[in-house]
This record gives C-alpha cells, sequence and structure tokens, in this order.
C-alpha cells in the first residue's frame, strides 16, 4: 500500500518523532523511506548581517547545508537501528513546502509524513505553516504527527 514513503526533517524533536511511525509502516509494506531535509538560500543582504563572524571561513549555506546533512543521518539512523532496511537520506536547499511537494511528485511517493510542528513554527498555532502547505497541496495521502 505505501511502498515509496517521503519523512521530512528539521532537526526538531517533534519531527524525530515521525520517524517511528514511518518505521512501523515501512516494516509493515516493505517499503522506501526517504528522508529528506531543507535548508534555506541566505541572500547576500541576509548574509551580511547574519551571526556569522568574518575569521569564519565557512558561510551561511554551508552551515546549514552540513546541518541538514546531519539532521538527515540521524534519522536514517534512527531508522536503520528499528529495522528499517531501505532507507534513503536526500539535502535541498529552498522554500520547505515546495522543495517537499516537488520531491514528492518527483519520487512518485506513496505518503509523506510530517510533523504538525517544526524549528520554523510559532507557538500557539494548530498546524505549522510547512505541514498546512504540504497538506493541503499533496498530491499523495499525508500523514501529521
Amino acid at each position: 500500500m505505501y511502498y515509496n514513503i517521503l519523512v521530512p526533517l528539521d532537526g526538531s524533536e517533534n519531527a524525530y518523532k515521525t520517524l517511528e511511525y514511518a518505521g512501523n509502516l515501512a516494516k509493515k509494506f516493505d517499503s522506501q523511506v526517504n528522508v529528506l531535509s531543507v535548508f534555506r538560500h541566505h541572500s547576500h543582504i541576509e548574509k551580511s548581517i547574519s551571526m556569522v563572524r568574518p575569521m569564519e571561513p565557512e558561510n551561511l549555506d554551508d552551515v546549514l547545508s552540513a546541518y541538514a546533512k546531519d539532521v538527515v543521518a540521524q534519522g536514517k539512523t534512527i531508522l536503520q537501528e528499528h529495522g528499517v532496511k531501505k532507507v534513503r537520506g536526500f539535502i535541498k536547499m529552498g522554500t520547505a513546502s515546495k522543495k517537499i511537494l516537488e520531491f514528492a511528485k518527483k519520487h512518485n511517493i506513496d505518503l509523506i509524513i510530517i510533523s504538525s510542528k517544526g524549528n520554523g513554527d510559532l507557538k500557539g498555532y494548530l498546524l505549522g505553516g510547512v505541514a498546512h502547505k504540504v497538506a493541503g497541496l499533496a498530491k499523495c495521502p499525508v500523514m501529521v504527527i
């Protein structure tokens, strides 16, 4: 039923909770789980006013890309430790909801499992902005945790 599952992660505690659901479904249906982390590109203006010190050789995009890679690696490890055999990781740069939806379409995703609130969401909202957009615009089922 669900043979190709997408789990977007942003590194938040809530996002990592989605892995348990993805793992259970993946084991039941022998599914592939695609772990995706999206980081936002920062313009030259944003970089110039960022907290990155001039002595540090890394630019903001490099720092965010490295963080996204760590998030994906941790997600893959958690799934593999729970017995999921088919796990792949991906990092994309751009707007989170847009990149999640593009990935789902391009990779023929059967199910997206997403956290209701992540790092960028304001407290007090019923559903985070990214989850709300993905749930409303995805062409496949979306499970919001």
